[in-house]
């Protein structure tokens, strides 16, 4: 009981560790994930320690969310979690594996051993040559194209033989996915602010602002801190925007922002 409060309290913690961001998120979720196998893990060895064959449903569905755990940690490439997760199944599927009896062994195995197939098939996808992926995903960019891709937006104007200079370090191939994907961004930007103008189009410019950090998601205490304005009149701007686009008090402003929005995009590209 007291094992399980701690481990209740730490799991808590953690998230909110998480959510706020007070660690970097790839580690956060790692050891959320680390605290969760733990913790089936320990449970799994005390049902087959204390109730022997008599539990093993809930050692076999600890063990499919072990796997499930290791599986994810190997899609988010979080590789170290993954493969500590798989070393650790090793003996626990043992033990569970000694402890069941063979009409249910004979079910539960194949599953035990699809687990483990999917974890090895997840790092192969993840670890295959750079010119496979591309194929598959073809508008995938290269981490140096990245990198050059940022640089260049980041260049000033009189800095123009530095950008020259940075594009003939790429060979042609890199160049001309570079400039393909800037002239698709430069596109995708230009529909994107026309589809926003076509639904903020009876909206005034402070009221812009407001529907913009909404389709953002900020909360309202968040808009009033970043806009120096009171929540009675932020309040009063919502309710104004609403009329405007002819919405209902109980409609969800961010959502039908959305839906508008994605609606005027199409709308475009049709």
């Amino acid at each position: 009981m007291f094992y399980n409060i701690v481990h209740t309290l730490a799991l808590a913690l953690l998230i909110y560790v998480v959510l706020k961001r007070k660690v970097v998120f790839k580690t956060g979720i790692s050891l959320l994930y680390i605290l969760v196998f733990v913790k089936l893990a320990i449970d799994s060895m005390l049902c087959l320690h204390y109730q022997g064959d008599r539990d093993n449903l809930s050692v076999m569905s600890n063990i499919f969310i072990m796997f499930i755990l290791a599986i994810t940690a190997q899609s988010q490439q979080l590789n170290r979690t993954a493969f500590g997760f798989t070393i650790a199944l090793l003996p626990v599927v043992a033990v569970a594996i000694s402890h069941t009896q063979i009409s249910v062994l004979f079910f539960s195995i194949k599953a035990v051993l699809i687990g483990f197939l999917m974890i090895l098939y997840v790092w192969l996808y993840n670890w295959e040559p750079v010119m496979v992926k591309e194929l598959r995903q073809p508008k995938q960019m290269r981490e140096e194209e990245k990198k050059a891709l940022h640089m260049l937006a980041d260049q000033k104007d009189e800095e123009k033989d530095m950008a020259v200079n940075l594009l003939s370090r790429l060979s042609p191939e890199q160049q001309q996915n570079i400039l393909d994907r800037a002239a698709e961004q430069l596109k995708t930007n230009e529909q994107s602010k026309k589809a926003w103008n076509l639904v903020c189009a009876d909206l005034t410019n402070s009221e812009r602002v407001i529907c913009q950090m909404v389709l953002e998601g900020k909360m309202l205490k968040e808009i009033c801190i970043e806009l120096n304005k009171s929540e009675s009149n932020i309040t009063s701007q919502r309710s104004h925007i609403r009329k405007k686009l002819n919405m209902d008090r109980k409609d969800d402003l961010r959502r039908e922002l959305e839906k508008r929005f994605y609606e005027a995009r199409n709308s475009l590209e049709a």
